[in-house]
């Protein structure tokens, strides 16, 4: 079955801004979640019900999101290993 994935606008920007090669790695990336070759990690502690994918230097932070034809998932952040989890705390208003 396969897998819902939808981008916020910031996810979707920060991926369309990074160099081809970096673009398709992470689009590889989500293409893989979607027909279920690859499983999203769960964060720990603060960052609990959501998760992340790891490629290369980046990570993506995911929430699952069912929909009505099944399991989904929404991307809330992408950015560099070293920042994410500063823009995302940014982002949901979790600081």
């Amino acid at each position: 079955m396969k897998t819902s994935v939808t981008l916020d606008d910031q996810p979707l920007a920060f991926i369309n801004s990074r160099p081809p090669e970096a673009r398709r790695l992470l689009r590889a990336a989500l293409r893989a979640v979607e027909n279920g070759g690859r499983q999203p990690e769960p964060l720990d502690a603060e960052f609990e019900g959501f998760y992340k994918v790891k490629v290369a230097h980046y990570r993506l932070v995911l929430q699952p999101r069912p929909t009505e034809s099944g399991p989904g998932w929404r991307v809330l952040c992408a950015e560099k290993r070293n920042i994410v989890y500063v823009v995302f705390t940014q982002l949901q208003g979790l600081s």
